[in-house]
């Protein structure tokens, strides 16, 4: 089974979630990089994954210099809301398999541009809506169901 080389974009709150996720699906993928403009956050999430697994992915500050210098398959884009439309866009650009935290953009106009360049792409582009599986939205679901 092939091993996808994910990079995270965005280590801030959330962030964790991805690193536990990367932890979790170490037989599956593998995090390669991590991006932050603060670094200290950046390297702060790499020794987490690195403490977990022994492996220590690059950290970067800039994602322009990480995606034209890294391997990857896969960019998680963990950052603001206000960046994801942008940065997805240059990750589809550059031929990465991309998720996105939501809200996937700000606007329509930008979330069906995103689609439709990934179309293009030939990448897959996915939206994270993880609440939908924390308890009190499943009791909710069941009492409207």
């Amino acid at each position: 089974m092939k091993q996808y080389r994910f990079a995270l974009i965005g280590c801030g709150r959330i962030s964790k979630n991805h690193i536990a996720a990367a932890i979790a699906n170490q037989d599956i993928m593998q995090l390669v990089a991590v991006c932050d403009p603060v670094t200290e956050r950046a390297e702060k999430k790499a020794a987490d994954y690195f403490a977990a697994t022994g492996k220590k992915p690059a950290v970067y500050a800039d994602f322009h210099k990480m995606l034209a210098e890294m391997e990857i398959d896969c960019c998680a884009i963990a950052t603001e809301s206000g960046y994801h439309a942008r940065i997805a866009l240059e990750c589809i650009r550059a031929g990465k398999n991309t998720l996105v935290e939501k809200p996937m953009a700000l606007s329509t106009r930008d979330a069906e541009q995103m689609i439709r360049e990934a179309k293009e792409k030939g990448v897959t582009l996915g939206v994270c809506h993880q609440n939908r599986f924390n308890a009190p939205i499943q009791q909710l679901h069941k009492a409207l169901d």
